[in-house]
Parts: structure tokens; C-alpha cells; sequence
């Protein structure tokens, strides 16, 4: 050893410096390197073990090689090896760069210990501030912006109001436009939560923010992760959070405007996207089961979203994504733009909620930039089904950025792409989990090399009806959604067979004409047997005998009174003996209704 540590010292000095620095520039860079490679669990793994194995052996190579070459006077293979040694360490250490960056920005997607939560005490527009006696504030004290905000706001600013309390934000928000309290403690998506109400359609123009705080607190998600790998079947609910915060960590409310309820099996390649309307008329799971619109979920928060889905679907769902709305304009724009096909000619807002800059786009197949996906996206207000329509226009936009996600050219696109995921999404997925999603895309870029579907996306459907829904305490009416049991049964089944849950059934019979298109069946398409919810109808000016046949098949007992004009319950406009008035007004849900009187006109 002496011998070639003196024979080592005799050499070039310059060479001899050269060729240490590079050693010890490789050593820096196949450490970090490594440790990197390391951090890839469930990416490749006999690949890494061997790159890590080829690093040491090549390490050991430019040790010993080097030395010969130095002490034996090679000049031409001594520069060879010194540049080959130098090119790999500067190519390990922009990987090692890269793979950190997206380390990291994968990190960011994951639940973080506490959130920001903000809420507002709001008030009428004509509303005098000093004025103010009373205002609302939410019962459930685990409501962080509702309730622990409030209590917060009124400490700090010494605010002596009589505090009403309420079950639920639109009972609250009733109350306050009727004038029965002037102010109301609200998180801070209230305008996006209420304005899609045809009663409160101007409620950012109609209130007022009096106080607005936000506070750091624990993150009330975190107990929702979930151990399933991505390599078993899963079900994954994307929620569309229309904020307007640039940032999605910048807030934990969400107005649950768009739920998407995605099942994939990594085996077969095949996801089932089963959308569901923010109108659907269902029961809260913390409400204690009581009815309202399915996007109200979203005030008890994450969890009370996923419980509800569950129980109306009867399937576990594995993990979410809240997805901010305002994100998809950067995602659009990191991919270059999508191509769509656009339904209708519309105007909507642009992503700032301003008509000043209008977005504006005709009917047709398209290529479009971020402010143009986003405005597709939000649009409902002039489609045929409104919302229905809008959820089928979503889905497109869903698909067609899926595609383009799968047609990345250069690092640099993904490192845009996964700037503005990090930016705008947020999920109980664990960072070992979204990086082992990466053995499903390459499947599925090996099925797109191959001339085959990426992945077989099956679309569902589910057939609804419109009903008014009969709020006592406001003495509105609530324009939502009812939905047909079977159509919602066989969208249940198409998702448990993806799932795995359930066997497919077979087809027997099968028909095939040639001269006729092969269309795909849409899950719960045009399926419309067994009326889900069933409210109280008007009976007015209707006969006696259908109120009995209500009654009867409901279970609820139709008592009849008979009145004259003197009484206050006759109807001047309606014929004597047909009904005139009744005790429950229609419209209003059968829960806990177990008897209904109707008014009959009699002769004077």
C-alpha cells in the first residue's frame, strides 16, 4: 500500500487533483443520488437495487482505474475516464435535484397537522353595524369557523350581541334575510355555498363581511387516511373546491359544487366516474340523518361529505382530492391546453367571478387555455339541465386532461404540471402512495403505446327529477333534486363489479346489428322506476279521494275537516267539495310526518 500511495505521490500534480476532486465530486453526487433512489419506494424497485449496485461498482472502477491510469502515464484514457466520471455526476446531481423538487411537491399534496380556517360576521347590505342585537351562530361547537371563529370575533372586538343558536347555515342565513337576527357568524365559502340558491342568487352583492378572522388550528382530516395500496381496487372522491383563495391550503372550506366519485382496478385498467349532483335531496350523515342538499354536507366538513356519500352508496371510499376550482386554470395552462368538445354557446365569469373579462365560447370541438376550462367547468346557468349538464361537460374536461397528462414531452412540462397540482389539491393519500401510483400510469402509457385505451372509463348517470322542497323556517321553497332508486342501484352495481365487491352478471342474450354504431351503456342512463324522495303534494283543488290514496301508500293519516266560508281555512277559489287548504304545506319531506289535515270546502 505504501509502495502505490508513493507511486500515486510522483505523479502530475494537476492530474492528481483533478482526479480526486472528481472522486470526491462522484462520492457527493452517488450519495445524494442514492438517498434519493431510496426515497422512490415502490417505484421500480429491482431497478433502483440495481442502479444503486452499479453506482458502488462503477465507484470502485474510477478508484481503481484511475490510479492506473495516473501512475502508468494514460493520458487518453485518464481524460476519458475523468470526463465520463464528471458527466455522470453532474447527471446525478440534476436527478437528485429533480426527484427532491418532486419529492417534495408530492408532500404538499398530502393533509398538513393544522389548516387555516376563516370566518366572517356578515350582515345585510342596508344593515346599520351599530345596530345590531342579535346574530346567529352555529350549535355544533366542533365547527371551527361557525363556532370557535364566532366566539373569537366577538372576544376580540367585545361584541355584546344576543346570540341565536342553529342547527344548520340555512336556517341561519333565512333568519337574517327575514330580519329576525341582523347578524350571522358564517365560514368563509358562504357566497358560493348559497348563491347557487335561487333565493340568495345575489347574496355577494346583498351582505356585507363586518368581521372577518382567520385562525391555525388542528386539521380535523387527519384521522381520515386510509391502509389499502394502490395496487388493490380503490375508490377515490374528487370535490371541487370553488375558492377564492389562489392557494387551497389558503382555506379548508369547500362548497362540495362538484363530487366525483372515481372507482379504479389497477388490474383491468377500468374506472367507473359516477358525478353527483350538488342538488341531490339526501340524508345528512351530521344531521342525524335529517334531508337536505348533498353540497350542505360540506358545512360539517370532510368527513361528514365521505360519511353521507357512504351511506347513500353503501361503499367504503378509500380517499379524496379537494381540488380547487381556480387551480385548473394553471393545470390547463401547464398542459398546454386541452381539446374539448363544447356542448353550447355561453358567457360565463372568469376566474376572478367578474363578467369585466368575460370568458365567451361557441359551440364546437375546441382547444382550450385555462380560463376557458374553468369557465366550461363552472357553467350551468344557460344549459338545457342546468347542473346535469354541467356535471357531463366536467367529466369531459376530466378526461381530456387526463389524456394530455399522459403525452408529456419534457421534464420541464411535468415539473409545471406538478407545481400547479401541489398549488391546487389536496388529499388523504400518504406520499408513499401517490408514488406508487406511478406503476399504474406506466401500465397505462404501455396500453396507449401498444394502440389500446390508456384506461376504459365507464360513465354513469343517474337519473333524478326536480322537486321543491318546503323549508318551514324560512317559508321557502328549495329547489332540489329527487332520484330514481334503480338508476342509483345499478350505478352501485356497475362501481361494486369495478371494485371487485361484486360478481358481474351475465349477459344471455346479446343483439348486433351492423349497420347500427356501438354505443356504450351509461350506468343508471334512462332508468326511471321507484320515485326516491316523496314530499307532501299540493293538494289544493284536488279531490278527497286522492289525498286518501296518498295517505295509504305513505303510511300517513289523512284527517279531513270540513269548513264553510266563515271559516279562516276556506278557499273562495276552489269548488265545494274539492280541497281547499292543508296543514302541511306541499313541498314539505314525509320524515317525521305522520298525519296531514286537509280542509274541505262545504256548502255555507
Amino acid at each position: 500500500m505504501k509502495r502505490k500511495i508513493k507511486r500515486l505521490l510522483n505523479v502530475n500534480k494537476g492530474k492528481l487533483i483533478i482526479y480526486l476532486i472528481i472522486m470526491v465530486l462522484f462520492i457527493v453526487s452517488s450519495t445524494f443520488i442514492s438517498i434519493s433512489l431510496i426515497k422512490l419506494s415502490g417505484i421500480e424497485t429491482t431497478l433502483r437495487i440495481i442502479a444503486l449496485f452499479l453506482i458502488v461498482i462503477y465507484l470502485f472502477y474510477y478508484i481503481l482505474k484511475g490510479y492506473k491510469f495516473l501512475v502508468n502515464k494514460n493520458k487518453v484514457k485518464y481524460w476519458i475516464l475523468c470526463i465520463i466520471t464528471l458527466i455522470l455526476s453532474i447527471i446525478f446531481l440534476i436527478l437528485s435535484y429533480f426527484i427532491g423538487t418532486v419529492y417534495g411537491e408530492i408532500g404538499n399534496l398530502t393533509e398538513k397537522d393544522d389548516s387555516l380556517y376563516t370566518g366572517y360576521l356578515i350582515s345585510l347590505q342596508d344593515q346599520d353595524e351599530s345596530l345590531i342585537k342579535k346574530s346567529g351562530i352555529i350549535k355544533n361547537t366542533l365547527d371551527v369557523e361557525g363556532y370557535k371563529i364566532a366566539k373569537e370575533i366577538i372576544s376580540d372586538n367585545n361584541l355584546d350581541y344576543e346570540l341565536i343558536t342553529y342547527d344548520n347555515y340555512e336556517d341561519m342565513i333565512a333568519d337574517l334575510y327575514n330580519k329576525t337576527i341582523e347578524g350571522a357568524f358564517v365560514q368563509s365559502n358562504y357566497v358560493s355555498y348559497f348563491e347557487y340558491d335561487e333565493n340568495y342568487k345575489n347574496i355577494n352583492n346583498e351582505t356585507k363581511i363586518i368581521y372577518k378572522k382567520t385562525i391555525e388550528s388542528k386539521n380535523t382530516n387527519l384521522n381520515l387516511s386510509s391502509n389499502k395500496t394502490l395496487k388493490e381496487p380503490f375508490t377515490i372522491l374528487l370535490m371541487g373546491v370553488d375558492s377564492t383563495e389562489n392557494n387551497i391550503n389558503a382555506t379548508d372550506s369547500f362548497n362540495g359544487d362538484t363530487l366525483m366519485l372515481i372507482t379504479l382496478n389497477p388490474k383491468t385498467l377500468n374506472a367507473t366516474v359516477f358525478s353527483i349532483p350538488r342538488d341531490l335531496y339526501v340524508p345528512i350523515s351530521c344531521r342525524k340523518g335529517a334531508k337536505a342538499k348533498i353540497n350542505s354536507s360540506t358545512v360539517g366538513g370532510t368527513t361528514c361529505v365521505l360519511e353521507t356519500i357512504e351511506d347513500l352508496i353503501d361503499i367504503k371510499i378509500d380517499y379524496y382530492a379537494k381540488i380547487n376550482f381556480r387551480g385548473v386554470v394553471d393545470l390547463v395552462d401547464a398542459l398546454k391546453g386541452i381539446d374539448v368538445e363544447v356542448t353550447n354557446k355561453f358567457c360565463e365569469q372568469d376566474s376572478e367571478r367578474s363578467y369585466a373579462n368575460q370568458i365567451c365560447l361557441d359551440k364546437g370541438y375546441q382547444h382550450l387555455n385555462g380560463e376557458q376550462a374553468l369557465a366550461y367547468a363552472r357553467h350551468r346557468h344557460t344549459l338545457p339541465t342546468g347542473d346535469l349538464m354541467r356535471i357531463q361537460n366536467q367529466q369531459l374536461i376530466v378526461e381530456a386532461m387526463s389524456k394530455k397528462l399522459l403525452s408529456l414531452n419534457t421534464v420541464t412540462d411535468f415539473k409545471d404540471i406538478l407545481s400547479a397540482i401541489s398549488n391546487n389539491i389536496v388529499t388523504n393519500l400518504s406520499r408513499e402512495q401517490i408514488l406508487s401510483s406511478y406503476n399504474i400510469l406506466k401500465n397505462m402509457v404501455i396500453n396507449l403505446l401498444s394502440s389500446q385505451d390508456a384506461l376504459v372509463i365507464e360513465k354513469a348517470y343517474l337519473e333524478v327529477y326536480d322537486m321543491n322542497v318546503y323549508n318551514e323556517k324560512s317559508g321557502l321553497y328549495l329547489s332540489s333534486l329527487g332520484y330514481y332508486e334503480d338508476s342509483l342501484n345499478e350505478i352501485i352495481k356497475t362501481m361494486k363489479v369495478n371494485l371487485e365487491l361484486e360478481e358481474a352478471s351475465l349477459i344471455k342474450e346479446f343483439t348486433f346489428d351492423a349497420n347500427t354504431p356501438y354505443i356504450q351503456k351509461v350506468a343508471g342512463k334512462d332508468i326511471k322506476n321507484t320515485v326516491n324522495n316523496v314530499s307532501v303534494p299540493n293538494f289544493i283543488g284536488k279531490m278527497v279521494s286522492e289525498a286518501d290514496e296518498f295517505g295509504n301508500l305513505n303510511n300517513i293519516t289523512i284527517n279531513k275537516e270540513y269548513v264553510n266560508s266563515e271559516n279562516s281555512h276556506y278557499n273562495s277559489d276552489v269548488n265545494v267539495g274539492l280541497i281547499g287548504g292543508q296543514s302541511i304545506m306541499a313541498g314539505t319531506n314525509l320524515n317525521n310526518i305522520n298525519s296531514i289535515t286537509i280542509y274541505i270546502n262545504n256548502a255555507s
